[in-house]
């Protein structure tokens, strides 16, 4: 499960990455890679999803600490209002949050990869 997780963070965050590339292709005069970027867009959201889920059920299982569930939730939730933004065409709103999800987004990858959680005796 644990090792699951983290390839679909790593995933999450491949993709992720690869929105700014799609939206300088755009801007650089390839008309085309605007509906890239939005098909990505699409993928990145679901897969925040699924993440979201993944720490969840980690959490019950205490293979990853308190704060991966909320932190992925928010992430999602964040992830859907950028990509309402773009569809809107709010480029205020679209593109600093998208350079400030894009660092959550790597910022969660330690909190995944660290060690899970030592286990809790109940006394």
């Amino acid at each position: 499960m644990l090792i699951a997780l983290r390839v679909t963070a790593v995933v999450h965050a491949l993709a992720y990455a690869l929105q700014p590339v799609l939206a300088g292709m755009f801007l650089s005069g390839r008309d085309n890679a605007i509906g890239s970027h939005g098909d990505n867009a699409a993928i990145v959201s679901t897969i925040a999803l699924v993440l979201t889920a993944m720490a969840a059920v980690a959490r019950r299982k205490r293979l990853v600490g308190p704060r991966a569930v909320p932190l992925m939730a928010a992430i999602f939730v964040l992830e859907i209002v950028q990509l309402t933004a773009g569809m809107d065409h709010r480029m205020w709103l679209h593109v600093p949050l998208g350079v400030g999800l894009f660092a959550a987004v790597i910022a969660t990858l330690p909190l995944l990869f660290a060690a899970p959680p030592a286990q809790e005796n109940p006394a």
